[in-house]
């Protein structure tokens, strides 16, 4: 049904919807099928979510349950890897679930390699990375709390937490200063949200964002760069990478591609393109 989702974290289900219409026509028969699971939660999506007030998201993802008794914490396993999920925790609990083959490379690619995590969210390429024998991981977001639910993610798997590769700050200006001390990393990770509440546009600044990474990225390095902007084709996504590598005067070639995985996120009927687009570029 395109419009609705419904991801599973262990037996607490997230109810993804792109209008209060969805849920109202679906939620009886949902529940029907599914109400077995502990606890539901529900989530409408607006277009921009960074036009949403912070009394908006509390209507568009109520911190109620609409089933079962509330849930504001679990613990899920992925992989043999454990996070910490908050399905009330607003329009995004924790986890994404369509990243989960960049998570699996990640943790098998990063052996004694020097790691940055731009955007990191939760830090769940963080871990990832870290599990996977890396010989840094810096971790970098604009949100103090991300970081720290990040650094329960670790201690969930059993990683040492140094907060100096916990960094709160925004991408750019980091960049510069790392570039600046001559940083740099064996694979540094481009991940920015398609809408913030930030100045930044993914559609208006991939490309400056890619050229400033690409300073950081040591020779032979890998940028592994995504979007999860619906409206951008692989062609203009690769096109924004090529600008910004051109920029920064680097060179890169594609050594893997990911979209969302098909076999739980099929793309809707009528839909072109997947949304979620991944490389992985060795940069010279």
């Amino acid at each position: 049904m395109p419009g609705l989702a419904i991801d599973r974290y262990g037996e607490v289900l997230v109810i993804h919807a792109d209008a209060a219409v969805l849920l109202e026509r679906w939620l009886p028969e949902i529940r029907t099928d599914l109400g077995d699971f502990a606890a539901a939660y529900t989530k409408i999506h607006p277009r921009a979510a960074s036009h949403v007030a912070a009394d908006q998201v509390r209507r568009l993802a109520p911190e109620a349950p609409v089933w079962g008794p509330p849930r504001p914490e679990t613990e899920v396993l992925e992989d043999g890897v454990r996070y910490l999920v908050r399905p009330d925790a607003g329009l995004s609990v924790g986890l994404f679930l369509d990243m989960r083959e960049v998570r699996d490379w990640l943790r098998t690619n990063t052996a004694r390699r020097r790691v940055l995590n731009l955007f990191a969210y939760t830090c769940s390429f963080g871990v990832n990375a870290a599990l996977g024998g890396a010989a840094r991981v810096l971790n970098l977001d604009l949100s103090r709390g991300y970081l720290d639910w990040g650094k329960t993610n670790y201690r969930l798997n059993g990683l040492s937490v140094d907060d100096r590769d916990f960094v709160y700050g925004d991408a750019f200006d980091w960049l510069g200063r790392l570039a600046r001390r001559g940083e740099r990393f064996d694979v540094v990770i481009v991940d920015p949200p398609s809408f913030s509440s930030t100045p930044f546009s993914v559609t208006r600044d991939y490309p400056r964002l890619v050229e400033a990474a690409a300073r950081t990225v040591a020779p032979a390095g890998i940028l592994l760069a995504a979007t999860n902007h619906a409206g951008t084709s692989d062609d203009r996504f690769e096109a924004w990478l090529q600008n910004g590598l051109t920029l920064a005067g680097r060179y890169g070639r594609v050594v893997q591609r990911w979209h969302e995985p098909r076999l739980d996120f099929p793309m809707p009927p009528g839909r072109g393109q997947p949304y979620l687009k991944v490389r992985a570029l060795v940069l010279d």
